[in-house]
């Protein structure tokens, strides 16, 4: 509750400002308010019936107000963290600035976004560390957070893609970069965009190895969302997709085969586009080789996170809370997600 009480000592400050000068130099708010002719014992108790959270963002709705039925309101918050994040939610809509964190409990002001992205060590933000829990990096990317996710949608929304929105997309993108994994080389990026309010990301991998390799090793346990996972590569360079869920549910799996490990055959092989039966998450696979015995095999996908952490299209791309429930099947048309990064000419699909 330390927050609590920093934000109602704040306030306390600023009514003694109030009682000393600003009293007299500036109007009254109510004098042309219906509120004017009530009483101050019924303002009270038209507090007093209101929620905590309520009552103090009433309190604070005009200074007249705050001085006639006092901080008691403010000073109850201390002893709720859940009606503190309420009223931290009301008043947030007025504060173009702040956004509300509901794991760490307090306003992050989105000029200081970095502090919410990465990792920071030895101290990390409460919401970091319930991202680390969530898998977010797994299922998202390494450099997603849901703090940043939030931060970037409400500027969008209040300036559109100026400048800190494109700096906020950064910060939840990740930047091509390439290293080894094993016998192969390994290379990844991803990108973030918003349309229609909603938060669409697109990400690759790649693995770039020998024909021998490829025999040899099987990559494993890449997830793509928590509905569908890379199994395995096998003996003859095969991809298998599976349905990863309740394990009394018959497991369904897609194969993208390369035949002829011995590079007889030219070209690539691609998978149509395909979505999760659960999330909205569209992805393709393929395999890339030429005569040189080298195989690079692909995978893109495509996300929509919806409008922020508390939406529902959010909390389909994370595993359930209790394992023993089932997700929901959803629909929607094919090539929707995938279009958005399509349309303006930046699909991380095939390069």
């Amino acid at each position: 509750m330390n927050y609590a009480k920093r934000l109602l000592v704040l306030f306390q400050q600023r009514i003694k400002r109030f009682s000393r000068y600003l009293a007299v130099r500036r109007p009254n708010a109510l004098e042309n308010s219906l509120l004017a002719k009530l009483p101050t014992e019924l303002l009270q108790q038209i507090a007093n019936d209101l929620p905590v959270a309520s009552a103090a963002s009433f309190s604070l709705s005009c200074r007249h107000i705050l001085l006639l039925i006092g901080t008691q309101y403010l000073e109850n918050l201390a002893t709720s963290s859940h009606e503190t994040l309420v009223f931290l939610k009301l008043v947030e809509h007025d504060l173009q600035d702040q956004v509300v964190c509901n794991s760490c409990r307090k306003l992050h002001r989105i000029r200081d976004a970095k502090k919410y992205s990465g990792f920071h060590y030895p101290v990390e933000p409460d919401c970091l560390v319930d991202d680390r829990k969530a898998r977010v990096h797994t299922y998202i990317n390494e450099k997603f957070s849901t703090t940043v996710f939030k931060m970037a949608v409400k500027h969008h929304h209040l300036f559109g893609y100026d400048a800190r929105s494109r700096q906020l997309l950064n910060l939840l993108s990740v930047e091509s970069y390439t290293y080894r994994c094993r016998s192969f080389v390994k290379r990844q990026d991803a990108e973030c965009q918003i349309k229609n309010g909603s938060l669409f990301i697109c990400k690759r991998v790649s693995f770039h190895g020998t024909c021998t390799a490829f025999e040899r090793e099987s990559i494993s346990f890449y997830w793509i969302c928590p509905h569908l996972e890379l199994e395995t590569i096998g003996r003859s360079a095969s991809l298998r997709i599976r349905s990863s869920y309740h394990v009394c549910i018959r497991r369904r799996s897609r194969l993208l085969h390369c035949e002829n490990s011995s590079n007889t055959r030219k070209g690539d092989l691609y998978s149509e586009l395909q979505q999760c039966r659960y999330c909205r998450t569209e992805y393709t696979a393929g395999f890339e080789y030429d005569d040189g015995c080298t195989i690079k095999l692909t995978i893109t996908i495509w996300k929509d996170l919806g409008q922020g952490p508390e939406a529902e299209e959010w909390k389909a791309h994370l595993p359930l809370p209790d394992w023993r429930s089932l997700p929901q099947p959803i629909q929607f048309h094919g090539g929707e997600i995938a279009s958005v990064f399509q349309e303006r000419g930046t699909d991380l699909g095939r390069r």
